[in-house]
């Protein structure tokens, strides 16, 4: 039987925000909360093994863009400063993922966050729970082996873009535009209990969302079920794949039931693996090898957006919004000023090359490969296909964020995902060079 080499712990924390924090409403665009569906956690995971600590928070959040401290500070670094102070850990050594769930505070930076007076105290608040995480499950360190299975669930996500319109999810995922790969990580323990899993999926957790509840949408069910199902199961994460353009199959339909079924249609498939693999001795990994690497690229922006056409747009809206005669026309006039608005933004904000982060974690066989985007299907296929590791978990919206990574031929298909707008700041080049750094690293971690 292989050795308990590696070192495992974990902790949560729950990070449900106060009703004074908004959400990324359509009109408002900072929403308000009335009241909270199911809490928002963040889950540490710690692995060691000698000399080498890694880390690993999977936050319900929608995800953390770095800018939105203000100028000047940098959210990801901070936080890492903050777990080196407390634990030690190279402060590279952490990743920070998101499950990129909708019914979370605003926290990507598409709006000014700290426009809304709660915000700076809170933001504080929030770092100091993320590190408490991480240094809570540095001291929770126990023995376990390492084992990594696969599994199926079709019917939870579908491709939205319109080059997958009329295709069944048979046909979507046969032409690589759809993933529906559940990979499950479990920590076995001494008494052979998975003490700690981790789940890696990918489709929007959009379903609940622009409404009035927080809720961590079915990522929240999914890892819930997990945990409660599997004796002596401490922690369960979720890691969101390349879900870019992947939504569920019955769209935004911000119904909780369907919250339901979906995290219950994963749960149930990671519960099948998980079982499997606790039952399987030769599914242990190989090696305990604990390592991590990460690499800044740049990225080139997004074609350039026409100042003097969207000037004219929000000229025009305005006089509309003005001259409004019933409350529907005055909110069509006021959404087309805000598009026009957040088109000008781009100008401003997204007409230079940016630099973004590529990290990837060694965990025995696994590989953990993050980018800081909303990562298009085709380009997390591709990692999976070419990486050097046995198992290979993608997980987006990871250290950063940099908006949507569309295809070849992304912006000549349009769609939202093209738009104008802060969620779309680079080039169609931003998912080959992301997933090329992530495949080199992955290469070098497995030399």
């Amino acid at each position: 039987m292989t050795a308990l080499a590696v070192q495992v712990g974990s902790a949560a924390v729950d990070i449900t925000p106060p009703l004074s924090i908004p959400h990324l409403g359509f009109l408002p665009r900072q929403g308000r909360f009335t009241g909270v569906n199911d809490p928002l956690l963040a889950r540490a995971f710690v692995f060691q093994e000698g000399g080498e600590r890694i880390a690993l928070l999977c936050a319900d959040s929608l995800g953390f863009g770095n800018h939105i401290l203000g100028p000047g500070r940098h959210f990801t670094d901070e936080l890492r400063a903050r777990v080196s102070d407390r634990c030690g850990l190279v402060p590279g050594a952490l990743m920070l993922s998101t499950t990129h769930a909708h019914s979370t505070p605003e926290t990507l930076g598409i709006t000014r966050l700290l426009d809304a007076p709660a915000a700076g105290p809170w933001l504080e608040v929030l770092l100091d729970q993320l590190a408490s995480a991480v240094e809570m499950a540095c001291g929770d360190l126990r023995p376990c082996r390492l084992k990594v299975g696969r599994g199926q669930v079709l019917g939870v996500a579908r491709n939205r873009r319109p080059s997958a319109r009329g295709l069944t999810l048979e046909e979507q995922v046969a032409r690589g535009k759809l993933d529906p790969e559940l990979q499950v990580l479990v920590c076995q323990d001494e008494e052979g209990q998975a003490r700690q899993v981790l789940l890696n999926f990918q489709c929007h957790p959009v379903t609940m969302q622009v409404q009035p509840l927080i809720s961590a949408d079915y990522p929240g069910v999914a890892t819930g079920l997990v945990q409660r199902s599997l004796p002596g199961c401490k922690t369960c994460g979720f890691v969101q794949g390349a879900a870019g353009n992947l939504n569920p199959l019955r769209g935004d339909s911000r119904d909780y039931r369907d919250v339901i079924l979906y995290g219950t249609m994963v749960a149930g498939e990671a519960l099948k693996v998980a079982a499997r693999l606790l039952g399987d001795d030769g599914s242990a990994s190989r090696t305990g090898t604990i390592a991590w690497a990460s690499e800044r690229v740049s990225l080139p922006p997004r074609p350039p957006v026409d100042r003097a056409e969207w000037e004219g747009k929000l000229r025009e809206a305005q006089a509309r919004e003005r001259a409004a005669a019933s409350d529907r026309e005055r909110r069509e006039a006021a959404q087309e000023a805000r598009r026009a608005r957040e088109a000008l933004d781009v100008c401003d904000y997204y007409d230079g090359p940016q630099e973004a982060e590529v990290q990837v974690l060694r965990l025995g066989d696994l590989a953990i490969a993050s980018n800081p985007g909303e990562m298009f299907t085709q380009w997390g296929l591709k990692i999976k296909r070419e990486s050097a590791a046995p198992h290979t978990f993608v997980a987006e919206l990871t250290n950063g964020w940099v908006g949507y990574l569309l295809d070849p031929g992304g912006f000549e298909e349009g769609g939202y995902e093209a738009s104008p707008g802060p969620w779309t700041q680079v080039g169609e080049e931003a998912g080959a060079i992301l997933s090329q750094a992530a495949i080199r690293l992955i290469a070098r971690l497995w030399r």
